[in-house]
């Protein structure tokens, strides 16, 4: 049983890393044939084929992508060109050319394909990403790990590279079921640079382990990740975590006393202390209120494992456990996780929603090829989600303006201040100037939010948006915007679709995409505020 549950334990953890390469690691592939991993499977390379490194990309052959990533895969012998689809997107690269096409995007490239007599090997991590696919490189082992993906039965023919005929789903992340109790509030006192011993080495590649190991005896770190405003650590053998907080800069700092790293610990970004230990720091990418979260063995008598997550100013937190997976979480989600709203302040003692109808007036927005007004979109989404939320009764809602008016962005924000809000919701469309290169085929729905207290309203929203729309799911993305900075509540921007695109720019104008977009757009205010 304990050594089932320490496998339960590494399956919830590791879909959450996020891995990646580095030149210094991924050379080594060129020293052995190599595996391919996808999904605890391994792949068959085709005889006489090994994986390479070139540049510090590893390449690996097309036709593996063909039979077991699902993707359709053309090749086009006069040009030497690949072009790989999957659910709308397409991705160009050409054999010699260290630049690529994604959806009319040039993007650069560290290694240009190559040919290698019938066999064309293509960077596996740049394709493997654009299709949503986690890469990971073991150096031990010389493998590289797929996540994501889904296998295909069907068999290519030799030219030319057919279509598979199952195409790849993104990995599901797990949340670890957590019982939260509150933090404790430490006095805050004035850190010096030693709050990790020996220093931290730059970035270098993240291993990905294998089996779970021997069920751990004594306290161990098995992993670690950060992940939507998140630390997660994996821990085993009674760790326990103890939390407090240091000054100048600001950090909360995690210590698990007398623990030390499992042999195969799982960290992002890992490299080697001079005393043989792993030292590191997680990626923090997306997260500008974190500065970095750094680990390493702080102490060895008694040996210590610490991490410390470095804020922009203090910010709150909340310790969690599960004794079931062992799994212990910093949530910086304080101001709103668990789904429960501050107390509502209209007159009717409900939550109260502000939808905030981008542009107006003299301000068109967007303007379509078509010379359809970005306006006029974001005002018809936000009056039918209003006229729905007022429907069932369950919040208050208020509008920044209920006609084609000029309105500037502090007035959109003193709306929302005055109303003493509990979410600001505004609705825009995307474009792309002219002088971009392909710019009617960049497509798809976008959410943006400002600050760390906005990232779960954003990832439910952002679900539904692009449930009601249909597009091509753009993310999450942070960004510095004046009317999510400088809201006081959680609040979010949703970029709709693109005008400049012939299809979304089409169906945005229509009453259905419009009515299921409000119903989705309602259904995920609910789900947020737990109505």
């Amino acid at each position: 049983m304990r050594r089932a549950g320490q496998r339960v334990l590494l399956l919830l953890l590791l879909p959450l890393l996020l891995l990646s390469f580095a030149g210094r690691e991924a050379a080594a592939a060129g020293q052995g044939t190599g595996r391919i991993v996808m999904d605890n499977q391994e792949l068959a390379l085709p005889q006489g084929i090994s994986l390479e490194n070139v540049n510090g990309s590893v390449m690996i052959p097309i036709r593996v992508v063909v039979e077991n990533l699902g993707f359709e895969v053309l090749w086009e012998q006069k040009t030497k060109k690949v072009t790989v689809q999957q659910d709308g997107k397409t991705v160009q690269l050409a054999v010699g050319s260290k630049t690529a096409e994604a959806d009319g995007v040039t993007l650069s490239l560290n290694a240009a394909p190559k040919q290698n007599g019938g066999t064309v090997l293509v960077p596996i991590r740049f394709v493997s990403e654009q299709f949503g696919l986690k890469v990971g490189w073991d150096n031990s082992d010389k493998t590289v790990y797929l996540s994501g993906g889904q296998t295909s039965g069907s068999a290519p023919s030799v030219d030319p590279l057919p279509a598979a005929t199952a195409a790849p789903q993104p990995a599901a992340t797990p949340q670890p079921a957590a019982s939260p109790t509150a933090a404790p509030s430490p006095t805050a006192v004035t850190g010096q640079d030693d709050d990790i011993a020996g220093g931290v080495n730059g970035p270098a590649s993240t291993p990905v382990p294998g089996s779970a190991g021997n069920v751990a005896t004594t306290p161990q770190v098995l992993g670690a990740v950060f992940s939507e405003n998140r630390l997660i650590v994996a821990a085993a053998g009674g760790a326990k975590p103890a939390v407090s907080r240091l000054s100048s800069p600001d950090r909360i700092i995690v210590d698990f006393a007398g623990a030390s790293f499992a042999p195969d610990f799982v960290g992002s970004l890992p490299s080697i202390a001079p005393n043989g230990t792993p030292q590191g720091k997680l990626d923090v990418t997306g997260y500008p209120l974190v500065t970095e979260v750094r680990y390493a063995l702080f102490s060895t008598s008694p040996s210590t494992v610490r991490f410390v997550i470095q804020t922009v100013g203090s910010q709150p937190y909340q310790l969690s456990t599960d004794s079931s997976t062992g799994l212990v979480t910093i949530d910086l989600n304080t101001a709103s996780s668990g789904g429960t709203p501050a107390a509502g302040t209209g007159s009717s003692g409900k939550p109260v929603v502000v939808l905030d109808a981008g542009h107006g007036g003299k301000q068109p927005g967007a303007v379509s090829p078509n010379g359809k007004l970005e306006k006029d979109v974001n005002f018809a989404v936000a009056n039918k989600v209003g006229a729905l939320l007022a429907q069932d009764g369950k919040v208050e809602v208020v509008y920044t303006r209920t006609a084609d008016q000029t309105l500037g962005l502090q007035d959109r924000v003193n709306i929302a201040e005055a109303a003493k809000a509990n979410l600001f919701i505004s609705f825009h469309g995307n474009s792309l100037d002219v002088t971009y290169p392909n710019r009617d085929k960049v497509n798809g729905s976008e959410t943006y939010y400002s600050r760390s207290e906005s990232l779960p309203l954003a990832q439910i929203l952002h679900k539904h948006l692009v449930a009601g729309t249909g597009f091509k799911d753009n993310g999450v993305r942070s960004k510095s915007l004046h009317v999510t900075r400088e809201t006081s509540m959680p609040a979010v921007l949703l970029e709709v679709g693109y005008l400049t695109n012939p299809g979304n720019e089409t169906a945005m104008f229509t009453e259905t995409l419009q009515n299921n977009l409000a119903r989705e757009i309602v259904a995920g205010i609910y789900e947020y505020l737990g109505l």
